[in-house]
């Protein structure tokens, strides 16, 4: 014991302030009085009173210790149980006379129980292994017990009895680490990189589907899922299963201007035939990602997606700039005004000395006419334009030609007058592309001929779209009509692999067609609209991703938030012998001096727990989800700069209520407390529920929320909730 304050009154209830661990209050209820000392030195406080304090009832014969698990007492015995269905787990028996209060003592291990008794004792528990830790033997009964953490780190377990006595015990237990601020600083919405749902069969399948070589294998596939099931993951993680290194391509030649001179000069060529080989080389997966989300019209689809193949393509068969030069040149000169732009880069080779040259040779006439004597005119005449012959001739068999020309003939295909920038030459663009469909047509012609190099270069293109049921229905109805000419027999095999929420999608396409909702010719027997049948028909291999369960909840965590923190081994709890109360007052504690290691307060086994047990209550699971209330509790934890364990329990509530019920907060503002008060009680509940404007069509949500009110403790989130919302 530490020490022992007399008030001579009953004490009928304790509450302490541990705002400021250095100096913790304890208020004592004297009946009607109420008194407030130092727990440090037991002295009478006076000051202001502090806002929150945390409040232990009278004869609290029941409690929770974590989770699920309450205790109650049982005359001499104390019994642990499940909280939802009153399942006796274990019965603590130590007592000799009648249990008369209850609590809970907070390691940064595991949550102890205190039990007292009407014979003045004092017993701590371990209620995952029933071993009792500590006695204490007091002088008379004990109405009601309190724990806080001393200046130590150590918890404190404070007494109060009918005679008036206030007692202050040290357990003595290991002192655990200190807790510091949170330091994670929340999650985005981007595709994870690990998997974090054990989906790594699934990921191999899909692989193995998609390898390059079987001509029959499926050409569209789905992989199909609800919002934040993790679909975008998915596709990532077969993303990286396929990516290959790529292959070792020498840079070549540089292109100069005098080989796209001869280029120009060359009458339009048939492309290279292939030569057959007794042996077939294996394809290699050239995958590409696209969104087209980002996209509203055809034309910025058919961009889109020809930008993320050019770019995948350039990668493979050109990652030095000397081949993508010249393959693009290549490929524009067949669509321009050769002859002209031949012209131009004459007129761009020649040297500006021989300009200058020009000048002199009329100063050197100058010269002759007027009889100046400027002898050195002609002489400078036939330096400049010596330099400059040798300047241009350097120019022509040397100088790269994008030096000389729009950069867009090098650099992809060149691009039409809706989506050319003010410095594009017009000498550049083909008059097809002014109108939409030459457009369409010729950004199709472009990425065929690509994907058909890309064929002769051993690469097989698999296209992953995500994100399709962002889009709104015109876009999702261009994509497939893209798709569709993908699978034409004029391009190569390509393989598509979409992420999507079926049911969304099938709206947008109803949405797209809307002249079909009434052609019931065109739907199957088996499918409510067309637009089930169209994905009917489009789709080879439908994949349904797993529903998301609880047992994620713990590898999600782990990712998240890093492992939880154990205690070091420390000395066995029962080495000491039994705390005797027979001490007279102890004057001031010195404080224990330790070094302590500080431990981030999401890696505290209790707050650890909580957050699992919440976020395995959640109704539908969702990576998505979790991490909106994770980035939630964080934030409120930052802005009350909180190191509480409890309180950062208490945090995890308001976060759930913040992102599961963010429609209702406009009605629950200047509710709490009533709210928190009537949560046990069907009528206050009912009528607190109809005063904040609660309808019946609301009813799915306020059970709920009540459920979650009930699970925790309603009081101290309803204030945690009045300061941040």
């Amino acid at each position: 014991m530490e020490r022992v304050v007399d008030f001579e009154q009953p004490i009928t209830e304790l509450a302490v302030n541990a705002d400021v661990r250095e100096d913790v209050l304890i208020r004592v209820t004297l009946g009607s009085n109420q008194a407030v000392v130092h727990a440090n030195t037991g002295q009478r406080y006076v000051g202001t009173n502090r806002l929150h304090w945390i409040v232990a009832g009278a004869n609290r014969l029941a409690t929770q210790i974590i989770g699920n698990i309450g205790a109650v007492a049982d005359h001499a015995d104390v019994v642990l149980h499940q909280r939802d269905d009153r399942r006796e787990l274990r019965r603590l028996k130590g007592h000799t006379t009648p249990v008369t209060a209850m609590g809970r003592c907070r390691t940064l291990e595991k949550m102890l129980l205190v039990s007292a008794s009407d014979g003045g004792t004092i017993r701590l528990w371990d209620v995952d292994t029933g071993e009792q830790l500590r006695q204490g033997e007091g002088a008379a009964q004990t109405s009601v017990l309190l724990t806080y953490t001393g200046p130590d780190g150590r918890p404190r377990i404070v007494s109060g009895s009918r005679t008036g006595k206030l007692r202050i015990w040290n357990p003595r237990l290991p002192v655990p680490p200190l807790t510091g601020l949170v330091v994670t600083r929340g999650f985005s919405d981007r595709a994870a990189r690990e998997d974090l749902l054990n989906r790594g069969t699934l990921v191999q399948a899909l692989k193995d589907v998609l390898k390059p070589g079987d001509e029959d294998a499926p050409t569209v596939i789905t992989v199909e899922g609800a919002w934040g099931s993790g679909k975008s993951t998915l596709l990532e993680l077969v993303k990286h299963r396929l990516a290959t290194p790529p292959a070792e391509v020498p840079p070549g030649r540089r292109l100069t201007v005098f080989a796209a001179d001869r280029r120009l000069w060359r009458s339009r060529t048939k492309p290279p035939k292939a030569e057959p080989s007794k042996i077939k080389l294996l394809a290699r997966p050239l995958v590409v990602s696209f969104n087209p989300w980002r996209h509203q019209s055809s034309e910025q689809v058919w961009a889109g997606l020809a930008k993320a193949v050019t770019e995948a393509a350039e990668a493979a068969m050109m990652p030095h700039q000397n081949i993508r030069e010249r393959y693009w040149f290549s490929r524009n000169a067949e669509r321009v005004d050769r002859r002209h732009l031949q012209r131009r880069l004459w007129r761009r080779t020649f040297s500006p000395l021989l300009s200058l040259a020009g000048l002199g040779f009329g100063l050197s006439v100058l010269n002759t006419l007027t009889n100046l004597k400027l002898g050195w005119a002609w002489w400078l005449t036939v330096g400049l334009a010596a330099t400059g012959l040798l300047h241009t001739g350097w120019r022509y068999l040397f100088a790269r030609a994008s030096a000389f020309l729009p950069g867009e003939l090098f650099a992809g295909p060149v691009v039409s007058n809706a989506f050319a920038g003010n410095t594009t030459d017009p000498l550049i663009r083909d008059p097809y592309y002014n109108a939409r469909a030459g457009y369409l047509y010729l950004v199709q012609h472009d990425v065929e001929a690509l994907v058909k190099d890309l064929a002769v270069h051993h690469h097989e293109l698999i296209v992953l779209i995500d994100d399709l049921d962002r889009c709104t229905p015109r876009t999702t109805a261009q994509v497939f009509e893209a798709i569709n000419v993908f699978l034409s027999d004029d391009f190569p095999a390509t393989k598509f692999v979409l992420g999507l929420d079926t049911t969304v999608v099938a709206a947008h396409v109803d949405n797209a067609y809307k002249e079909l909702a009434d052609a019931r010719i065109v739907t199957h027997p088996d499918d409510p609209s067309p637009g089930w049948t169209f994905l009917r028909k489009l789709v080879q291999l439908p994949v349904r991703l797993p529903r998301t369960t609880a047992d994620d909840v713990d590898q999600v965590l782990l990712a998240q938030l890093g492992p939880v923190h154990r205690e070091r081994p420390a000395a066995e709890l029962t080495a000491e012998a039994a705390i005797t109360a027979d001490a007279e007052v102890i004057k001031a504690a010195t404080p224990y001096e330790v070094e302590r290691e500080i431990v981030a307060i999401e890696r505290h086994p209790e707050v650890r727990e909580h957050l699992r047990r919440r976020l395995r209550a959640q109704p539908e699971q969702s990576v998505r989800e979790e991490k909106r209330l994770l980035n939630s509790w964080q934030f409120y934890l930052r802005v009350l700069e909180s190191t509480d364990v409890e309180e950062a329990c208490h945090l995890v509530a308001v976060a759930e209520i913040a992102t599961r019920w963010p429609a209702y907060l406009h009605r629950l503002r200047g509710g709490w407390q009533e709210l928190a008060g009537a949560v046990d009680d069907d009528v206050r509940w009912g009528a607190t529920i109809a005063k904040l404007g609660f309808a019946y069509s609301d009813r799915k949500a306020e059970e709920n929320l009540r459920e979650l009110l009930r699970d925790c403790d309603a009081q101290a989130v309803a204030w945690l909730a009045s300061r941040l919302f």
